[in-house]
């Protein structure tokens, strides 16, 4: 997301970052000319909630139609729509009006950048710095909300195979009711070898099990002493739960656009073994 009253600025923004990408994926960007520009520009972009956005990073510039109108924007994002996973860098073409230091330490933003010092490679690192963080952010924030979810459903087997069915359908229609682009993953779950929900590629359960058994197959690396493990296979990421006292024996598979990294796997691994309780807690 892009703020500037400065049309330049949007256009060498643009031809900077014209073959930036992270995960493999190009990255997306959104214009606005000034506040208010950028706040109809963040409505737009919500899942349903304002605290919600498909905007992962804001690049808002500090001056614009007052001296400050950057920085009440920033106010905005944080303070009215509640939004603490937009990573936002300011940039100024005036630095003497709002001081690195005094606007890091009064306004919930990540960067600061000098119109001057915004080269390719500067642009580069805050945009992918700042849209893993968000996509860290996201992800951390998608399965606690998954399992929030799950858990009035733990009463029965049934039931939770239910709420994730409903759950991977929801996640992926958009505000409209139309189906949601942005979401594109193959996965599936199988626990105790039954089939439970599959997507994507995997949403057939013959497939499904074709491409586990050749990842289960594959040397893995173990999560911990009750041995839980994981595989990567170029894009694929294989978990396994292993059955314990508390835990039932839980495989997920992932297809993501790259490799995860390991911080994604780890992520997927603790939300995953609460899985694995509910499941072997509901029992039957």
């Amino acid at each position: 997301m892009l703020v500037d009253d400065e049309p330049d600025v949007h256009e060498v923004s643009r031809l900077a970052m014209r073959q930036f990408k992270v995960h493999g994926l190009p990255i997306r960007l959104h214009s606005a000319m000034s506040k208010a520009e950028g706040i109809d520009l963040l409505h737009s972009l919500t899942l349903g909630r304002p605290d919600i956005s498909l905007a992962s990073v804001a690049l808002i510039d500090v001056v614009m139609e007052t001296d400050h109108a950057g920085l009440e924007l920033c106010e905005y994002i944080r303070d009215v729509m509640k939004n603490r996973t937009l990573q936002i860098c300011v940039r100024t073409g005036q630095p003497g009006i709002a001081p690195e230091r005094a606007v890091l330490d009064r306004y919930d933003i990540q960067g600061y950048l000098a119109k001057a010092e915004a080269t390719e490679d500067k642009l580069y690192t805050v945009v992918k710095a700042g849209l893993r963080t968000s996509y860290y952010i996201g992800l951390s924030h998608a399965l606690q909300d998954l399992l929030h979810y799950l858990t009035p459903s733990a009463a029965s087997r049934e039931r939770i195979t239910n709420a994730l069915q409903t759950w991977q359908k929801l996640a992926r229609v958009d505000p409209q009711g139309g189906k949601a682009a942005s979401i594109s993953a193959s996965l599936c779950y199988f626990a105790e070898d039954r089939f439970l929900v599959g997507l994507q590629d995997w949403a057939d359960e013959a497939a499904a099990r074709g491409r586990l058994d050749t990842l289960a197959a594959m040397p893995a690396t173990r999560f911990n002493d009750d041995g839980d493990r994981f595989v990567i296979d170029g894009r694929d990421l294989l978990v396994q739960i292993a059955p314990t006292n508390v835990n039932a024996p839980i495989q997920y598979m992932l297809r993501g656009t790259v490799p995860p990294p390991d911080w994604e796997v780890y992520l997927y691994h603790r939300y995953l073994r609460t899985f694995a309780a509910l499941w072997k807690q509901a029992g039957g």
